[in-house]
């Protein structure tokens, strides 16, 4: 058969292409080779859209990317026998001697560093990456005495691939960041902070990060939040500022901005969330969640994504995965086929064909 009539065999143009945005990415990888034309469709930028948009709302092309040695994409969708599939990624551009870290991730794209302090832009689905040269170069400006904090996403615009990564000093004394802006629901900074989380929170064009106001010696805590598309900051005032509980953990569950506090009694762990964007006083308790899983005592844990309206996916202890169901008041452990050891801060992407060349940006 001639490509002109795989072209046009059985279906038109737009329900192959409708067809073609549901798959995942290692099957369209293949589906390159079936001809010129599919390559193309495949290529095309409004396709690669189409793609992600279909990619965001089907759970099964969700991923965790593990920083481990290789890197490890575990599936945490259901199994018959339990045992999640898993893939190990080897980046030959990454140091295999040293720790890496995952800094965020949107609309599929992961950024990494390593110990060098050397950035990667990375798609785990098409295994392209890309090393943003500004970065090297404007390092030589700063001592290795300062600390940073980086955040990775996009803008609020209809192109999904105008993502951006920045990076600011830690602590008061080394910002230089001063642009601000007002707004009605959320109380304007007029200083800078020192940061307490070191990877910002991504949610609709705005990155997060648990913070203190410089000069403040109390223990009042706030979040910092930043504007992708306008560069400004503004402060968003947690839900309790009990000085007897620790921090909070930041995290988005089901669209919203969301906080995971101990309980007073240590026994369990409250999930907050923010369900008007901006309204301190809609912060609400969404779940409980107990400190043993029936199988280990938590020490550490993390809030990566709601499955659905009762299922929320969490690392625990950096070294496994549970599912918690809210609403039956158990877990399920995520079983990967490769041995998990203890590993740093995971994050979910998305599959996706978006290219990593990104705009990258330095504070």
């Amino acid at each position: 058969m001639s490509e002109s009539e795989i072209q046009n065999a059985y279906l038109p143009d737009e329900i192959i292409k409708e067809i073609l945005s549901r798959l995942p990415v290692k099957s369209l990888l293949q589906f390159r080779s079936v001809s010129k034309h599919w390559k193309c469709v495949i290529a095309n930028t409004d396709f690669i859209k189409s793609h992600l948009k279909h990619a965001l709302s089907s759970s099964t092309q969700h991923r965790i990317l593990i920083p481990s040695s290789p890197l490890l994409s575990l599936s945490y969708n259901l199994s018959p026998n339990n045992i999640y599939e898993s893939t190990e990624i080897h980046c030959p551009f990454l140091n295999p001697k040293a720790h890496t870290k995952i800094m965020g991730s949107c609309n599929g794209l992961v950024c990494l560093m390593d110990d060098t302090r050397d950035m990667i832009i990375y798609n785990p689905s098409t295994r392209r990456h890309f090393k943003p040269f500004q970065l090297a170069q404007q390092a030589l400006y700063f001592s290795n005495r300062v600390e940073f904090v980086y955040g990775f996403g996009c803008g609020c615009g209809s192109n999904p691939n105008d993502m951006r990564m920045f990076r600011f000093p830690r602590f008061s004394r080394d910002f230089k960041y001063n642009k601000f802006k007002e707004h009605d629901k959320i109380t304007t900074s007029s200083s800078s902070y020192d940061f307490i989380d070191t990877v910002g929170t991504f949610l609709n064009g705005v990155l997060h990060w648990l913070a203190h106001r410089s000069g403040n010696n109390d223990d009042y805590r706030l979040i910092a939040s930043f504007n992708v598309s306008e560069e400004t900051f503004l402060d968003i005032c947690l839900p309790n500022q009990d000085s007897r509980l620790p921090c909070y953990v930041l995290g988005v569950l089901h669209g919203c901005l969301s906080g995971l506090c101990n309980a007073i009694c240590y026994t369990e762990v409250e999930v907050w969330l923010m369900e008007e964007y901006g309204v301190v006083d809609s912060w609400k308790i969404f779940v409980k969640i107990p400190l043993y899983t029936g199988i280990e005592n938590i020490s550490y844990m993390r809030h990566l994504r709601s499955l659905n309206d009762d299922e929320i996916l969490l690392e625990i202890n950096l070294q496994s995965f549970v599912i918690y169901d809210a609403k039956k008041k158990m877990f399920r452990h995520v079983t990967s086929a490769n041995e998990l050891i203890l590993f740093g801060d995971a994050v979910v992407y998305v599959e996706t064909l978006l290219s990593p060349e990104v705009l990258c940006v330095m504070h």
